[in-house]
């Protein structure tokens, strides 16, 4: 039976953004990946730490305090969890 692929692709990191932000009355057009987190889709801090929450929980990462700082947009949203998740990916297939 062959292996499926379990890496995290950039569409879904963008799907799980997408449907956080959207209940929150963002409109959709505007999650885009140079869109800033505060200035081009006006959420709050609270905003933000409630989605670093569902991106760890649905992509089974940890997202450190520093690099949270650093995830400004949400292109680095999906870079960091396509990123931190692939490396998970290559650890687990060489059983480490």
């Amino acid at each position: 039976m062959a292996e499926q692929s379990t890496r995290v692709t950039d569409d879904e990191v963008l799907k799980v953004i997408e449907d956080h932000l959207v209940v929150r009355g963002v409109s959709a057009e505007r999650i885009v990946r140079g869109a800033t987190w505060k200035a081009d889709l006006g959420i709050d801090s609270l905003d933000i730490l409630t989605l670093t929450q569902e991106l760890e929980d649905t992509f089974h990462v940890k997202i450190g305090e520093e690099d949270a700082i650093d995830i400004r947009t949400v292109g680095d949203a999906i870079d960091y969890i396509v990123r931190v998740s692939g490396a998970r990916t290559e650890s687990e297939a060489h059983g480490v």
